[in-house]
């Protein structure tokens, strides 16, 4: 059971109504030098090494030295200057008098309290003593989006953040629900963790558990309130909701865990409770930001942690690690609260039945409809089994603000007029099961959608979904449904840091080595370029791949050749790692060329006595082929007598089909240049 001693456990939310609140509950590798035989040298990265005045590596000297004046002045995340958000933080003001060189933060929007900028530098490299190396191993998250997952180990200890899973289907996992870290080493040395830490309740970072845990023993397990609440959530649909024990975090106290201290901070997400680590080790310290923006106006009022971020950058940052994912967006990222009012505009113009769909997980975005409920007069009604449980969690937590008598259940919400019911929904994605898909094909058992109601999209599709989402928006728009899209009504903000937030990171940790993760391999460079534009060496900025081992050792840190496990495990149905790339090429080639069944009969002397008989699915329309089948049919005929195999081998009944399977191959090629699975079966009378 998750709990800090206490039952965090909450009553499921049926499709009607929630309860009333607890009020006691509120394969490039690393840039690196040269090294010895166990290191990477550095990858394609000389092209950024140049010194002009305006390149990526500028020396620091090229940028003016840059003081923060105090200010009371409150600055929104809209067009905030970098220098404000520092001065508006009564913890750090100890920073003003800092002697900072690392790259020009100049931003286009200064004002008044912003002198000339601010500049940066790094604490002088720390001497560690000689001693057992730290492990850092990416299990997953690093060049993809999604199954974060990072292990810490030294000597007899290790450390887990995060236990997350990707999403499958597309053309690159096709027919795969979810994609999983391959955790054989760490089974393999199970005996050693101490502890997982859940940085937050995404389920690119808690999906996985149902499938890790268990493999790992009774592992302790901590988080935050809201990410521990939606951990039992995704493991009761397991039925393993009492199977582990997890433990609320006090964010003001560190904890030990073997050799490692961990130290904690607020950071801002499109969720709340979201950590930073601060990791002390042997060899440094680590700060460890996954999933991060930094948000000044934050829905639930909770700050980023600018404070304790410039504490421990005086303290000394060996290595930071950093969420990639928002790099390619100029500027600052934009409050969470800006779409509230987006939101209530749109409210406004409609005149019918509102269906607002949205990740279940963007707790401000629900509150954002709430409010747009109350204030047009609309009672709410929630579908979709994550959206019910998570909305049940948040409410019942305290990070949702519902009044009484505004849920209710479907029944009382088909008595009022369109113009005062909002439905609340999953299936912003796409998702084929979801609740939005089913209504789009009328097979939703309580929701029929009617022309002149609104559906509202307030998310961007996750890579891959992009066209799943666009069949969506199509149906609905045949069925006479408004469709309001982020890309024409700005209905979706990123919760990951852009370029400057990244910057001011770096500006307030002061790393000495910088390691970006959780993005593709693009986005992993973007930002180590960006390091290096900061004044990070080239040598510092290490590009990593999942499952590779960086050491940091006393003197330096590098990226190793020591590869622990495979990569990722594909969970398809129930089957857990049994599609292999074999599976999925086979199923790319089913979808794109079809397939070809063949059929023979003979007899106990091998000859062919019946067939063969062909069943197409996918490939071309027998009917209209036959001459086609003729023809295959005649040459498979014609082949099978000409085959010269060993009837008295073990491997005969194989190496026939494979022979059947080649020759149907290359004939089918020859006639259509298309190149279907082809399945021979051999049946002996």
């Amino acid at each position: 059971m998750i709990t800090d001693g206490q039952d965090t456990s909450t009553q499921a939310v049926s499709e009607s109504t929630i309860n009333k609140p607890n009020n006691n509950q509120n394969r490039n590798r690393n840039f690196n030098r040269n090294s010895s035989n166990s290191r990477r040298r550095g990858g394609d990265f000389n092209r950024f090494k140049k010194t002009e005045k305006g390149s990526v590596m500028a020396r620091a000297t090229d940028s003016p030295t840059y003081m923060v004046r105090r200010t009371d002045s409150v600055v929104s995340n809209a067009g905030h200057p970098l220098g404000a958000v520092l001065a508006n933080v009564q913890q750090v003001k100890n920073i003003k008098s800092t002697s900072i060189r690392r790259g020009n933060l100049a931003v286009s929007h200064l004002n008044s309290t912003l002198r000339d900028g601010l500049n940066i530098h790094t604490n002088s490299p720390t001497a560690f003593p000689e001693g057992k190396a730290v492990r850092i191993i990416p299990i997953g998250g690093v060049n993809e989006v999604g199954m974060n997952m990072t292990a810490f180990e030294c000597g007899d200890d290790i450390i887990i953040i995060d236990t997350g899973f990707g999403f499958g289907g597309g053309d690159k996992f096709p027919g795969v629900d979810y994609i999983i870290p391959d955790t054989a080493y760490l089974e393999q040395n199970r005996h050693k963790i101490r502890g997982i830490i859940y940085t937050h309740g995404h389920l690119d970072h808690i999906g996985g558990a149902p499938y890790i845990l268990p493999k790992l023993g009774q592992v302790p397990i901590f988080g935050m309130p809201l990410t521990l609440a939606l951990l039992k959530n995704r493991l009761q649909e397991f039925e393993m909701q009492d199977t582990f024990v997890g433990k609320i975090l006090d964010i003001t106290k560190p904890i030990s865990l073997g050799v490692f201290t961990v130290d904690f901070f607020r950071l801002n997400h499109s969720i709340p409770d979201v950590l930073g680590l601060s990791i002390e080790t042997p060899m440094g310290r680590v700060a460890y930001c996954t999933d991060w923006k930094f948000d000044n106006t934050p829905f639930d009022g909770n700050l980023s942690d600018y404070g304790k971020l410039a504490e421990i950058g005086d303290l000394g940052v060996r290595l930071l690690m950093t969420d990639s994912l928002g790099i390619l967006k100029p500027g600052y990222a934009v409050s969470e609260r800006v779409l509230e009012q987006t939101i209530a505009n749109i409210f406004g113009k409609c005149q019918n039945r509102i269906i607002f769909t949205t990740f279940s997980t963007t707790i401000a975005r629900l509150q954002h409809v709430v409010n747009a409920c109350i204030k047009y007069n609309r009672k709410l009604a929630l579908v979709g089994r994550s959206m019910i449980n998570n909305f049940n969690v948040c409410f019942q937590l305290g990070y949702i603000k519902v009044p009484e008598g505004l849920v209710v259940d479907f029944n009382e919400l088909a008595k009022l007029p369109p113009e005062k019911a909002c439905i609340l929904s999953t299936g912003s994605q796409g998702e084929d099961n979801a609740a939005l898909n089913r209504m789009a094909r009328d097979e939703h058992d309580m929701v029929k959608l009617q022309g002149g109601d609104a559906v509202i999209f307030s998310s961007k599709p996750i890579p891959g979904n992009e066209d799943a989402v666009q069949d969506l928006i199509a149906r609905l728009s045949r069925k006479g449904v408004d469709v309001y899209m982020h890309k024409e009504f700005d209905l979706h903000v990123s919760g990951h840091a852009c370029h400057e937030d990244l910057k001011l990171l770096m500006a307030l940790t002061k790393p000495e080595y910088l390691m970006p993760i959780h993005g593709d391999h693009f986005m992993l460079r973007k930002v180590a370029e960006l390091g290096m534009s900061m004044g990070i060496p080239f040598e510092k900025n290490l590009l990593v791949e999942n499952n590779r081992v960086t050491e940091l050792r006393s003197n330096e840190i590098f990226v190793t050749d020591d590869v622990v496990g495979e990569g990722f495990i594909m969970v398809d149905g129930t089957g857990v790692g049994a599609v292999s790339d074999i599976v999925l090429e086979e199923r790319r080639q089913m979808a794109t060329q079809g397939s070809l069944i063949i059929v023979l009969l003979v007899n106990k002397q091998k000859k062919l006595i019946g067939g063969p008989e062909i069943i197409s699915r996918g490939f071309v329309y027998m009917k209209a082929s036959a001459n086609l089948f003729d023809e295959i049919k005649e040459e498979v005929r014609r082949k099978y007598a000409q085959i010269d195999l060993d009837p008295r081998s073990t491997s005969y009944w194989a190496d026939l089909r494979n022979a059947v399977r080649n020759v149907t191959r290359e004939f089918v090629y020859a006639k259509t240049e298309k190149d279907p699975v082809v399945i021979p079966v051999v049946i002996q009378v």
